[in-house]
């Protein structure tokens, strides 16, 4: 009786971990989409205001997906902030949203848990940005 316990309480605590891996990595994919969105809305603004206003919370989810995944997303986005500058005078193209999905295959090629998910879906976001 007492090993039945033991095995049930171990098969507990394992699913519980797991599940709770999985929650968190669900929430990192949505702070990353946040992000992304947020990043197409600034290209897509109809003035330097507007795109400005969309960067300011891209930059706000970058720094909470930051404090999320315990990474540092500016750093691991080579020359992001090149690309967010354009795109922050209103002058953004398709070409500025490139780099940056650019930089997001490269930063996800290296990273793993919350962090990758955090970059899953700034890329799904990006991949939608017309």
């Amino acid at each position: 009786m007492r090993t039945r316990i033991g095995a049930l309480v171990a098969i507990v605590a394992v699913a519980a971990l797991a599940l709770g891996g999985c929650s968190t990595q669900a929430r990192a994919e949505r702070k990353g989409k946040k992000a992304g969105d947020q990043i197409c809305n600034a290209k897509n603004a109809d003035s330097a205001d507007a795109a400005q206003r969309h960067l300011r919370k891209a930059t706000n989810a970058l720094n909470d997906l930051a404090r999320f995944t315990g990474r540092d997303v500016n750093e691991d986005l080579r020359d992001i902030n090149r690309n967010l500058d354009q795109l922050s005078r209103g002058h953004g193209t398709s070409q500025d949203v490139n780099a940056i999905e650019r930089s997001v295959h490269e930063a996800r090629s290296s990273a793993t848990g919350n962090a990758a998910a955090a970059y899953d879906g700034m890329l799904e976001a990006l991949a939608d940005c017309d």
